[in-house]
């Protein structure tokens, strides 16, 4: 078991090395609120600031190995992303299709009028837990995937897509208002925040403001207090501060579980439960009557919390104890490859975005980022599923539209956006 003193050292490490990586790039970025904010926002209380009081008040029961190698592993998994980022060149990747501007705020309305149409009935069934909604979400953890999945996902298109638009501001502010009322029905605080994080990204990526540290501290700050008053909202948190502590401790297990899949010497999987974390997550239960619940990072719930699981009381999450599973001491390699390659693919869209400021490209840009807009529990890293919708908002843009672009000749970004574009029946155009 690894003593206190060490595992404050391990923990003060790899936060360390974390925070540096974030410096970097905010660098790179001229800017301090970047792609790497949401990630950060997430990871530092879950991964460090919780599991430490944990370790504090409960101890931990780790092996030194272990706690090692999972906070090795959060550190090299973000330095591999801020080095793929900073070394990505500014080549822009084209896409197939033409583009145009039109038919965003139409597409916002129609985003949020059909995520709504699709929830309705799911609120219907639980009218009793409308006051809360957590209870909705605990009530449709299996089986309600079509209604509670993709009314999440067509909210956040509708506030992308409204962002884009030349509406005035009391348009913009009334579905972003009315997407996050329809996401705080769905009982999940991350689904609210995600929200928070697209317009933190859009002031920086498409507005083209960059932020300071100070402005930074402040709307992490204010960020973190409506984590809070999440948390208060939906959550009980026990009457006394241990019970509270307790409570919360339960959202930053990730790596506390992680560990316990490293000590169990858990039969290597060979990749199996990642192919299944993208593949079976994505397929409705409707289509697949018999989709197992112990699929993915779900097996080792199946393994470690087979009660909770099958009560569908909400299974914990292992972090990168799946990936463990899957390929053993290798898994560190494993992720930084991942990291490298997210980084790499978050700088050409962000380089994208400079020259078209277009929302298939910011979408893109949101998901590499870390932001959660496929809200699918125990789903993989789905980048195959966002290049689709990328390339469907490109397409539908077009619809009806006088001037259809394609993608600019440039070759590298510029910090002009949108200007360099022609109508691809223009004289010149590629």
């Amino acid at each position: 078991m690894i003593s206190i003193q060490l595992a404050n050292m391990v923990i003060a490490s790899s936060l360390l090395i974390l925070v540096l990586a974030y410096v970097k790039l905010s660098r790179i970025e001229g800017s301090y609120i970047n792609v790497l904010v949401p990630s950060l926002i997430t990871a530092i209380p879950a991964s460090y600031f919780f599991p430490w009081i944990y370790v504090h008040i409960f101890g931990t029961g780790a092996s030194r190995y272990a706690f090692l190698y999972v906070y090795a592993t959060l550190a090299v998994e973000n330095v591999a992303f801020v080095y793929g980022y900073s070394r990505a060149r500014a080549k822009v990747i084209r896409l197939p299709f033409h583009f145009s501007y039109q038919n965003f705020g139409r597409l916002a309305w129609i985003c949020l009028g059909l995520g709504v149409l699709i929830y309705v009935p799911l609120l219907m069934q639980f009218r009793e837990f409308l006051l809360d909604p957590r209870e909705i979400y605990k009530q449709t953890r299996t089986g309600f995937g079509p209604q509670f999945y993709v009314s999440s996902f067509l909210a956040y298109l509708a506030v992308i897509l409204i962002l884009f638009t030349k509406r005035s501001w009391l348009t913009k502010t009334a579905v972003i208002a009315l997407a996050m009322g329809l996401l705080l029905l769905h009982g999940s605080k991350g689904h609210v925040l995600n929200v928070v994080f697209l317009l933190i990204l859009f002031h920086v990526y498409a507005a083209g403001r960059k932020v300071s540290l100070g402005r930074t501290f402040i709307a992490c700050s204010a960020i973190a207090l409506v984590v809070v008053l999440l948390f208060a909202g939906t959550m009980s948190l026990g009457e006394g501060p241990r019970e509270m502590l307790e409570a919360i401790s339960g959202y930053s297990d990730y790596t506390r579980n992680a560990m316990m899949v490293i000590d169990e010497h858990f039969p290597l999987q060979y990749g199996r439960l990642t192919i299944e974390a993208n593949t079976i997550a994505l397929v409705p239960r409707a289509l697949m009557p018999n989709k197992p619940k112990d699929f993915g990072g779900l097996y080792l719930d199946e393994v470690f919390y087979p009660e909770q699981l099958d009560a569908d009381a909400g299974a914990p999450s292992f972090g990168m104890g799946m990936q463990y599973a899957d390929f053993g001491a290798l898994a560190i390699v494993y992720l930084a490859l991942c990291g490298l390659l997210r980084g790499w693919l978050a700088r050409v869209f962000v380089n994208r975005l400079t020259l078209t400021h277009h929302p298939s490209d910011f979408f893109m840009v949101a998901f590499l980022a870390d932001v959660g807009v496929f809200p699918v529990g125990g789903i993989g890293w789905f980048l195959p599923g966002a290049l689709l919708v990328a390339l469907f908002i490109r397409r539908v843009s077009r619809i009806g539209a006088d001037k259809v672009y394609r993608d600019p000749q440039k070759k590298t970004s510029s910090l002009r956006p949108t200007r360099m574009l022609r109508p691809a029946n223009s004289p010149g155009s590629v």
